[in-house]
This record gives C-alpha cells, sequence and structure tokens, in this order.
C-alpha cells in the first residue's frame, strides 16, 4: 500500500476555545495590542472602553503605519508570522499570535480596522459564528466600505480617531465575556471598572520606557491616553532626581554578537524618601515582593521582580532591583 497524504486541519472551534485559555488577563492582553501598536510605529495610542449599559466595549486605536486590506487578512490569521523568521530590530511580536490570542481571551468578537494610504479596510473574528458553521471552518468577515458604516460603534470610532489620519488601526472588542464571567449583573460593572483601573497601573509600568523615555530614545516617545487621560510613566527604579537613589555601574555582556546591559540600583531608604515617594516605589505588593530583576525586551518590560531562583528574597535586599535589558535577537536564548 502507497503512502498517502491527506489535508487535516485543525477545528478552529477547538484550536480558539483553547487558545483563549491561554493565560491572559485583562492588563497582559491590553499591552500584547499596544506592542503591535509601538511596532508600527505609532506615536499615539488610544485605549477607549465603556460599560455601555451592560454590553462593555474596549479598542485601542493608533496612528501607526496601517495594513492594506491583503495585509490586514494575513496579520487575522492565526501564526501569521513563524517565530523562527528574524524580526526587525525594535518588532516587540514574536510569534504572530499576539494580537489574536490577546484579543479572544477577552473577548468573543475582535473587529480590527485600519487605514492605509487614506483606504480603509476591515475584518472580524468573530467566535459564535465560527462556532455556529456547520462547515467548522475558519469564517473570517471581510467588511466593505458600506459595511463600516452600517456598524455604528466601529463608525463611530473611525468618524472620531481614524478620518483625519491617513493611516491607523483601530482593535475592537466586543462580546467581553471573560471579565464578567463570574459576576451577579449588579457587580459586573464595578468589576469592569476595577479591572480597567488596574490595567491603567499595569500598562504605565510595562511601557513607561516609551512613556518617558530616557534621553537617548527620546525621539521615540509614544502617549498612551486611558479614556483620554495620558497614562504617566512609572519607573519601578525610583525617583531620579532623588539624591538617595543608587545607580551603580552598567555592565554589559556580550552573547552571540548582541549585547546585555544590566544596570542595579539600590532604591532610598525611608528615612531618606518623603512618606508619599516611599510609598509610591513601594508598589502594589511593597519592596520586600519587589526586589530582584526586571527584564526587558527592546525596553518593554517582560518581567519583574524575581531573582530567577538564585537568591531569596530577603528584608536585606530589598531595596535592590536591577534592570536587564535584552534584544529580540536573542528570543531563543531566553526561551521568549
Amino acid at each position: 500500500m502507497q503512502n498517502q497524504t491527506i489535508k487535516l486541519s485543525p477545528s478552529p472551534t477547538a484550536i480558539i476555545e483553547s487558545l483563549r485559555s491561554i493565560g491572559y488577563t485583562m492588563e497582559t492582553a491590553l499591552a500584547d495590542i499596544i506592542d503591535n501598536s509601538i511596532s508600527a510605529s505609532a506615536g499615539k495610542v488610544d485605549i477607549c472602553f465603556e460599560w455601555n449599559d451592560k454590553d462593555p466595549w474596549i479598542a485601542i486605536i493608533d496612528d501607526g503605519s496601517g495594513m492594506s486590506e491583503d495585509k490586514l487578512k494575513d496579520a487575522m490569521r492565526f501564526g501569521s508570522l513563524s517565530p523562527l523568521v528574524e524580526r526587525k530590530i525594535h518588532d516587540l511580536g514574536r510569534f504572530g499570535l499576539g494580537m489574536k490570542t490577546a484579543s479572544i481571551s477577552q473577548c468573543r468578537k475582535l473587529t480590527v480596522c485600519s487605514k492605509y494610504k487614506g483606504k480603509m479596510s476591515a475584518c472580524q473574528w468573530d467566535l459564535d459564528v465560527i462556532a455556529g458553521n456547520p462547515k467548522d471552518d475558519w469564517t473570517l468577515r471581510v467588511y466593505s466600505d458600506s459595511d463600516i458604516k452600517k456598524d455604528p460603534l466601529l463608525k463611530k470610532l473611525v468618524n472620531t480617531h481614524l478620518d483625519q489620519l491617513n493611516t491607523g488601526t483601530i482593535v475592537l472588542w466586543r462580546n467581553l465575556d471573560t471579565i464578567l464571567a463570574g459576576t451577579a449583573a449588579v457587580d459586573s460593572e464595578n468589576k469592569f471598572s476595577e479591572t480597567m483601573s488596574l490595567s491603567r497601573r499595569h500598562l504605565e509600568t510595562v511601557f513607561h520606557r516609551f512613556i518617558k523615555p530616557e534621553i537617548q530614545h527620546s525621539s521615540s516617545v509614544v502617549r498612551i491616553r486611558y479614556n483620554n487621560s495620558d497614562l504617566e510613566a512609572f519607573d519601578p527604579f525610583g525617583a531620579a532626581n532623588n539624591p538617595a537613589r543608587q545607580e551603580l555601574q552598567e555592565q554589559e555582556i556580550p552573547i552571540q554578537g548582541n549585547r546585555i546591559k544590566i544596570q542595579p540600583y539600590v532604591l532610598p531608604h525611608k528615612s531618606k524618601a518623603s512618606a508619599a515617594e516611599y510609598e509610591k516605589y513601594a508598589g502594589e505588593n511593597g519592596y520586600l515582593q519587589n526586589q530582584g530583576f526586571y527584564v526587558y525586551r527592546n525596553r518593554r518590560l517582560i518581567m519583574r521582580a524575581t531573582w530567577f531562583r538564585l537568591i531569596k528574597k530577603e528584608e536585606l535586599t530589598k531595596l535592590i532591583r536591577v534592570r536587564i535589558d535584552i534584544p529580540n535577537t536573542l528570543d531563543t536564548l531566553w526561551e521568549i
């Protein structure tokens, strides 16, 4: 009997529902979408959201390079870029899954609308449509210009944010089931507000070097707004204007033709900072838990407050925080 090959595509419903449980929280999902905006050279990112009378929605909008219709369709593909492909030096992506998996971890309806060279394109993944498709195949909705105008919320966002731009992108989340799971109707709005508030603080830390970049990166500042309120960068290494903060000597380690930069800091003792400053840099879990290494990939915080099991977190070291900068060219070494 001769060997034969057949096409055996995975069930989209099974794959998608599995990917929804990959481990995202609201704040990490939002951060992944902002990664795409920064990689698209956005200078401004708007995170807009509304409770919308028990039908909440969230939109992440940027003024980046935008996508043509063909590029947008490809970007909607799960696994659109292999991690084996060498990425641009400032790219924050990795697996070509971020936008999709981050989005569907929080919502059942993902709509992406992008403007490129003045032309608008839009596509939508609706998980309920996919689940109800008797052919069990990947059913991506491609919007026409009239479809965009017939979608009231999308039309409103386009008119408000993209009309005056030549390029830009809207990532719109609707049917937000994850954030409301396990809440009674009376608690849902409070949970939504609390989650969005916690997410803001997370983003202010993860992207602090883009919101308020160092002098050598001053040209790459990104303005991020949260329902029209600017995010304020939170630098976990303390206030630079406090002379009691110790910035120790930076070290560089060459690896495979790349350089890893290591910058240790010792934060001010309680007696050397105001009560407000000391409490601010303690962070949500306090100095004891927030000591350790802070790893940045292309200036984006990807891991924080860990000693990687090299030492235990103790009172003696609670004011020590070490910044590690790695490039995206060493992802395999770090098992990103």
